[in-house]
């Protein structure tokens, strides 16, 4: 099969001289007044505006005319440029992922954009973005690997609106960052009012009517800059939940399915073969719950409007079989794990933060009276996150390690507040550091570091294992 692309793309095309259209610009502002002979001037002369813009929808067109795609058994080839050819071929075999994109405003005009992507290239962008007809489309995903119906997993959880909702609320811009910013501005500008009332009290009466205006204020830039934060956090949820709305997922053997969206629909071929690992991810609520979000990284796969998500949330044991990766070693047991006694290098910087900030709020019988109210305030807001943050890298402690069997690699850590567990196979581990400082060479302990191949950083760090066991670690992963 041979097309071109779809005529929209002359547009697209087009666009990339709109720059030009900064001369027409120039002339109607010099000629163009609000008077008969300025209309009349501007009107004489707009055949050079015409002129213009011609000229940019012609480059458009030719651009477009140039623009070639082939689909044969093996492979899809893009042929482009009219001056300079430039020919892109991409053998179906090597294709990891293949995806198809259909905004609601091109449903009308029968367009779709398709992408392919492979293991080549650099960062996230795609190897191959076409805007074709749906019939195009759809013969060239036909030859794109599918999932059978009669091979697919049974067991595979269905993403449900609920876990769409949980989703949308606890991955979208922080969600308890933004409550807690939202309160400090919430009980922080009332209390920030009255001690400069107390204080404007004490100056002369003329300052005070002066500044009286200015400390009305206070409360309602406060309120306002916490609904900015809360609102900022809304408008993450809403784009979230229309990006993810009506998730379904399919998986057998060889290929994976994802489709959601309900402003932009995306169906996604997803290459086993090619997925470099599966990240497992948890806040500490839903680590207490049992609930996970299941990402991938595989090319083509999450890119900078959407996350990797595999599984929106559902119940780490009934997950099933995903990719064939089970989700504990056979023994259900991590081989390489930290001791109790590492608890300073996981939580004790937090821990020591709640007990200096306790031993300052002592100390603040020293202050005014009328600083009370704002001193105690200061250490609560101080000592939530602390506390949370000491309870994250406990957890965190107890539940780290790692372990190395058959072609398999499975650890579990922490990143800031979130909990990761990545299962891979050891062909994709780029690399095994041990580190050390200089007290941790003292006690003979070490953190290892693995590096995994994909097209966005991917280092995992299990921090306090013994040095002994980062040895053979770095050894099992050599072989």
């Amino acid at each position: 099969m041979t097309c071109r692309e779809h005529p929209l793309r002359i547009l697209r095309y087009s666009m990339k001289n709109i720059w030009l259209l900064i001369f027409p610009l120039l002339r109607g502002v010099s000629v163009f007044r609000f008077d008969p002979a300025g209309i009349y001037a501007w009107v004489k002369g707009a055949w050079m505006d015409i002129a213009v813009l011609g000229v940019i929808l012609v480059y458009g067109y030719i651009r477009w005319y140039f623009s070639e795609i082939t689909v044969t058994d093996e492979a899809v080839i893009h042929t482009e440029g009219f001056l300079v050819k430039i020919r892109r071929t991409i053998p179906f075999e090597k294709v990891s992922s293949a995806s198809t994109e259909t905004p609601f405003y091109l449903v009308p005009l029968r367009a779709v954009t398709v992408r392919c992507d492979t293991g080549a290239g650099l960062f996230k962008s795609a190897d191959m973005k076409l805007m074709v007809t749906q019939r195009a489309g759809e013969t060239l995903m036909a030859h794109i690997p599918d999932v059978k119906k009669e091979k697919a997993f049974k067991s595979l959880p269905k993403p449900s609106v609920v876990s769409v909702l949980l989703f949308s609320v606890f991955f979208s811009s922080g969600f308890s960052g933004a409550v807690y910013i939202a309160a400090f501005f919430f009980k922080g500008g009332d209390i920030a009012h009255d001690i400069l009332s107390i204080a404007m009290s004490r100056i002369t009466e003329q300052a005070e009517h002066i500044y009286v205006k200015l400390l009305s204020g206070i409360p309602k830039a406060a309120a306002m800059t916490g609904m900015f934060f809360m609102g900022a956090w809304l408008l993450s949820f809403i784009m979230n939940l229309l990006r993810y709305s009506h998730f379904q997922l399919s998986a057998d053997k060889d290929c994976i399915n994802v489709a959601f969206g309900l402003v932009k629909r995306r169906r996604h071929r997803i290459m086993t073969k090619h997925i470099n690992y599966i990240d497992m991810r948890q806040n500490l609520i839903m680590k207490l719950c049992g609930a996970v979000t299941v990402n991938i990284s595989c090319p083509g796969y999450g890119y900078d409007s959407h996350l990797p998500v595999l599984m929106p949330i559902s119940r780490e044991k009934s997950l099933g079989s995903i990719n064939e990766y089970p989700s504990l070693p056979r023994d259900g047991r991590l081989k390489y794990r930290p001791r109790f006694t590492a608890f300073f290098t996981y939580a004790g910087l937090p821990a020591a933060g709640i007990v200096i900030t306790a031993l300052l709020h002592r100390s603040a019988d020293m202050l005014p009276s009328n600083l009370a109210d704002l001193s105690l305030f200061l250490v609560i807001m101080a000592e939530i996150p602390l506390t949370w943050l000491t309870m994250v890298k406990t957890v965190a402690l107890c539940t780290s390690g790692l372990s190395v069997y058959d072609d398999r690699i499975i650890l579990r850590c922490s990143k800031g507040t979130s909990f990761h567990t990545v299962i891979a196979r050891r062909e994709n581990v780029v690399m095994a550091q041990i580190k050390q400082n200089i007290f941790q060479k003292l006690f003979r302990k070490c953190h290892v570091v693995i590096w995994l191949s994909g097209e966005s950083r991917s280092r995992y760090k299990v921090k306090s294992l013994t040095e002994s066991q980062g040895i053979e670690i770095r050894k099992l992963i050599q072989q």
